[in-house]
């Protein structure tokens, strides 16, 4: 390493020259100075990397020193030579910037060591700073934003791997899927990763065979798994060309989506992925779900008729066996439901909650097959329990209802809505359970849910504000309800609805 030595005593900067010269041999002096203002005038030509100086000078001191070094070049390692009595001007000089300290008279094997220690420091930050640097170039391949570089295009063919996790990865989980992926004896191969919107990201780059990429990648996936952590990972070996690295990185998270939506901890390729959807071709959801009879139900009315339909759709729909790609589910699922718009405004029938719904965003939010099918059915609930049937629901359900409407931001009781309708508690409760499917609480809790997605898509509301707004005295308890019933947490859902708009 190039150093720069500094003391006002010349004699001092023979003696380190001397041990320079004869125990120090891969290190080299490039410059001496013997007051801070020469050193900082030799450091202006030196590519130094050390500079070793004395703490008591004439004119600007050693601390004064470190401190302006530091600012100017914060690449230096800085080391302070001082007498027994001035440590309390070394510690200040350590503030400043400095690494380490010697004393004087310095014994030679006190700067071997001292040296070894900083080349070995400076070893590991460049080491460090090769990583970050490759790092920020895999996220920029990954975004698209550059190309690829020759330097990485050694190779005529390279692989990705994309992890996934219900919760957002971090870089502990990036440490040990790279300790692990490392230790899998992969010959000619040079490995690269970064955690990118919450996933870990894996780049090989080199000739090696996919097939055991793939046994390491499942590896890694068992081993999560028993620090209970459910990881699934999507896979793709394509050929060195502008853009592949992103397009690769699309399709990985395609295969991750599916794995998550379906429940599935695997490792997916594009084979396992086509294979999957070769036995999804006979599915359509428009033979469980049609937006057009749902609609004339609803237009007609027919409360009887419309819950006796979406029971069976749902039971149909819990019986599917096959696994689901949520791209292609939800697009169709969504066709369906706009569809049932159209119905609705063909028969002049206000939308199922007097507002028009974001579908886009309400299907965007949900992360698996299990999540879709409770958001079908509260969302059907929802309206069923909404519909003007007079034929078929008693008056007083009616009237509980409404009431329930127009007061779910109190603390409403059963008591309070039993005696509302005139009826014993217990009495009311059995019925209203057997004439809207739901409890009480669960009833209030839809409609409380409901106007409070409303309020959260205004960005200047708190969560805790909007609690207290339908009704809840905790925050807290408003946050485990919505997220039971959205399957998202109500900043999640305020957050991805913004973001939505924005984008």
């Amino acid at each position: 390493m190039k150093i720069v030595l500094v003391d006002d005593e010349r004699s001092v900067l023979r003696g380190l020259q001397h041990i320079m010269a004869k125990h120090c041999t891969g290190h080299e002096i490039v410059g001496t100075a013997q007051s801070a203002e020469e050193a900082l005038h030799v450091l202006k030509a030196a590519e130094a990397e050390i500079v070793i100086t004395d703490v008591m000078m004439p004119g600007m001191n050693g601390i004064e020193l470190t401190r302006e070094l530091s600012k100017l070049y914060p690449h230096l390692y800085i080391v302070i030579l001082s007498g027994h009595a001035e440590f309390e001007f070394v510690r200040e000089a350590m503030r400043c910037g400095a690494i380490d300290y010697l004393l004087k008279p310095c014994h030679y094997q006190t700067v071997i060591d001292l040296l070894d220690k900083i080349k070995d420091k400076a070893a590991d930050k460049e080491t460090e700073n090769v990583k970050s640097s490759h790092k920020q170039l895999l996220e920029q391949l990954i975004k698209g934003s550059i190309e690829l570089p020759e330097s990485w295009a050694v190779q005529p063919e390279m692989q990705l791997a994309v992890f996934s996790c219900e919760e957002t990865l971090d870089a502990r989980f990036e440490e040990q899927i790279t300790y692990q992926l490392l230790h899998g004896n992969i010959e000619r191969a040079v490995l690269d990763t970064v955690i990118y919107e919450g996933k870990c990201v894996v780049l090989y780059r080199g000739m090696t065979d996919p097939s055991h990429v793939k046994e390491l990648l499942n590896e890694c996936r068992l081993a999560m798994r028993k620090q209970n952590r459910t990881v699934a990972a999507g896979f793709h070996r394509f050929q060195c060309a502008s853009g592949t690295v992103e397009l690769a990185y699309e399709l990985c998270l395609r295969y991750c989506d599916f794995l998550a939506f379906n429940e599935y901890s695997a490792v997916m390729d594009n084979d396992m992925y086509q294979e999957q959807m070769k036995q999804l071709e006979p599915f359509a959801i428009s033979e469980y779900f049609s937006g057009n009879k749902v609609g004339s139900y609803y237009a007609l009315g027919d409360a009887k008729k419309l819950r006796y339909y979406i029971e069976s759709l749902l039971q149909q729909l819990h019986r599917v066996h096959i696994r689901l790609e949520p791209l292609r589910l939800k697009r169709e699922l969504l066709s369906e439901l706009i569809y049932l718009e159209h119905v609705l405004k063909d028969h002049r029938v206000e939308p199922f909650f007097g507002t028009q719904i974001d579908y886009v965003q309400e299907l965007k939010g949900i992360r698996n097959y299990k999540e879709l099918l409770s958001w079908l059915k509260a969302y059907f609930m929802s309206a069923i329990m909404t519909m003007n049937d007079e034929n078929h629901n008693p008056h007083y359900i009616q009237s509980a209802i409404r009431y329930m409407e127009m007061n779910y931001m109190k603390d409403l009781t059963l008591k309070e809505v039993a005696d509302a309708v005139y009826l014993n508690a217990w009495y009311f409760s059995s019925q209203f359970k057997k004439y809207t499917h739901v409890s009480f609480s669960e009833y209030i809790n839809l409609i409380r849910i409901r106007i409070a997605k409303e309020f959260l898509r205004q960005k200047d509301l708190k969560v805790y504000q909007v609690a207290e707004m339908v009704g809840f005295q905790d925050a807290a308890y408003f946050s485990t309800v919505f997220k039971g019933i959205e399957h998202m947490s109500p900043k999640e859902y305020q957050q991805s609805f913004l973001i939505a708009n924005d984008s």
